[in-house]
């Protein structure tokens, strides 16, 4: 199979009028009129009623009475940013009320994703009286059932996926169960990470009395960080979340800590979470075990925060190694899988279990393919599936379902587990269910680029005027801009390995300084003098009080007349080596 061709759509939608010229087209490449221009840029937007969410009321009821017994509160996370901060949330603003508080994180490879029997009855056996869950739980019915008897259960969750077959999910019998995706909940907005749902469930606590005021702001940063790591939409409230917890994350010393490891200066950005701070705190899980990374979300100790803040990133570079080895071994088989298969299906027992979603992602962006990638531990393989070409992966799953142990999750990414001895029937099974779906779709990734501009407009006042489209994420993208025409100036790498590309490009009566990550073959692609367009992201560079402008490539190809606006080229086999450079 050969990678995806790629196609750049440029808009020939004209720029909103009354806005910078570069915001006004963008705004406008994205369908917005300006009456909803002016909405989406209005910054004063609020929250919904927590009480709005389906049985808040009884959640906060049986905390409470929890708290009025003296009874220990265990929460229950899962082992992703999203869980790890939400976990990380409520512990704080519970101990601050002063309940006895148990944060529990599974261990990914020894326990898995969910609620888990075994788990309950140990915390049960440390006292806890009432356990909240987190990111998780919603499906949980056999373990909420046979929980221990005396045992409270608040389930706050953000999944909901159908039984097989599409029929209605089967929903765990808690004392409360606070999800917004329930069928018939009337709240306003569905599309809340777990660390959004926590966050509710700590503003309705802090509306009642029941941990400190000020609780709910406090929690904004953890908030934001699990939204954005979790890439929910960045619409509606999550909009809001993420705007007003952006500045917050930095309050904490742990999350400081490891911002100023990953080099980033503070306030962090949209990116900064979703390329730097997401990853650290996601590698713990991935690698050895998540609660490193609550370690850090729960540390007031300056010192303590950059010790754990060190270990994180060291947990980064073997997950990068990790990735970088296993998906040099996935393009191996995926080059001996037919051009016109409806997915690609990989499996080794070496590949680390907590790599492999990443490993599915970044081949099914490269070959816009539907990929199912799986560590084939010859006791259980376990594995995760990502999306392409608008392929729904549970329902996907739904027809494999006969080899399969279990499974779960959305439209976009789901895991699953399986007999080894079973991969190959899986593989022919979830083909041929995948291909019901994609039949005679269309392969290839598209780059949808917001406007072209020239190398002089590249300037910090230009990167000032796009912040007023932050924060950026999934559902609102950092703007795509192009250059087309320019002339390569010069090429180096950099990086420990010389794994990063920076490249000088001359376009206009301007000079573009462009960098791709982990891109090591690219310099070969862009000798002196040869004419390429490329489209990036901006981002602003200070040191030592200066501020510098530089292009995030996410894609190059050959130089060419572009074709009338708004109409797709496709770019040339040539050029696919260049592809995505951001990943």
């Amino acid at each position: 199979m050969q990678p995806a061709p790629r196609r750049w759509r440029l808009s020939d939608a004209e720029p909103l009028p009354g806005l910078h010229p570069v915001v006004g087209k963008v705004l406008a490449a994205r369908g917005y009129d300006l009456a909803a221009a002016s909405a989406f840029l209005d910054v004063t937007g609020g929250y919904h009623d927590p009480f709005g969410l389906p049985a808040m009321e009884a959640a906060v009821e049986a905390i409470t009475s929890t708290i009025a017994e003296g009874g220990t509160i265990a929460v229950y996370g899962d082992y992703d940013a999203d869980g790890v901060t939400a976990c990380a949330m409520l512990t704080r603003c519970l101990r601050a009320s002063g309940a006895t508080v148990i944060p529990y994180i599974p261990n990914r490879m020894t326990e898995g994703y969910g609620l888990h029997a075994a788990a309950l009855a140990e915390l049960a056996g440390r006292g806890a009286r009432c356990v909240i869950t987190v990111d998780c739980g919603t499906s949980s019915v056999d373990v909420a059932l046979g929980r221990p008897a005396t045992m409270r259960l608040v389930v706050t969750d953000h999944h909901l996926a159908l039984a097989p077959g599409g029929s209605p999910p089967q929903l765990a019998p808690a004392d409360a169960l606070v999800n917004p995706k329930l069928p018939g909940s009337t709240y306003a907005f569905d599309g809340l990470a777990g660390a959004g749902v926590a966050f509710k469930l700590v503003q309705a606590l802090e509306t009642r009395g029941v941990v400190p005021a000020g609780s709910a702001d406090a929690s904004l940063g953890l908030a934001a960080l699990g939204t954005i790591a979790d890439m929910m939409p960045l619409r509606g409230e999550n909009r809001v979340i993420v705007r007003d917890g952006l500045p917050r994350i930095v309050d904490l010393p742990g999350l400081r800590a490891l911002c100023e490891v990953a080099g980033i200066s503070p306030p962090p950005r949209g990116t900064d979470i979703a390329f730097a701070v997401g990853p650290r705190i996601n590698a713990a899980g991935r690698m050895e075990d998540a609660r490193l990374a609550l370690e850090l979300c729960l540390c007031d100790d300056p010192d303590e925060s950059m010790r754990l803040a060190t270990d994180l990133d060291t947990q980064n570079r073997l997950r990068q190694q990790a990735v970088a080895i296993a998906l040099a071994q996935a393009e191996e088989q995926v080059a001996a899988i037919d051009d016109d298969a409806a997915a690609i299906v990989l499996g080794d027992p070496e590949w680390p279990m907590g790599i492999v979603g990443l490993v599915a992602g970044r081949i099914a962006e490269r070959y816009a393919r539907p990929t199912f990638v799986a560590c084939l531990d010859p006791l259980e393989a376990k594995g995760s599936a990502r999306s392409a070409g608008g392929v729904h992966i549970v329902k996907a799953l739904d027809g494999a379902a006969t080899s399969l142990l279990r499974y779960g999750g959305h439209a976009a990414a789901a895991g699953f587990s399986l007999d080894p001895a079973r991969f190959d029937e899986f593989r022919e099974l979830i083909t041929a269910s995948v291909g019901e779906q994609n039949a005679g779709l269309e392969r290839i990734r598209d780059f949808s680029i917001d406007c072209e501009i020239s190398g002089v407009d590249v300037t910090p006042e230009l990167c000032h005027a796009l912040d007023q489209l932050e924060p950026s994420g999934q559902g609102n993208p950092a703007p795509l801009l192009a250059v087309c025409g320019a002339r390569v100036l010069g090429t180096s790498t950099f990086g420990s390995d010389g794994q990063h590309v920076r490249v000088a490009l001359a376009t206009g009566s301007g000079i573009v300084e462009a960098i791709a990550f982990n891109k090591p073959n690219l310099a070969g692609h862009l000798p002196r003098g040869r004419l390429v367009d490329a489209c990036f992201g901006l981002e602003v560079d200070s040191f030592q009080g200066l501020q510098r402008v530089r292009a995030r490539l996410r894609d190059l190809r050959p130089a060419r007349a572009v074709a009338l606006s708004g109409q797709p080229v496709v770019a040339a086999a040539s050029a696919r080596g260049a592809g995505s450079p951001a990943g």
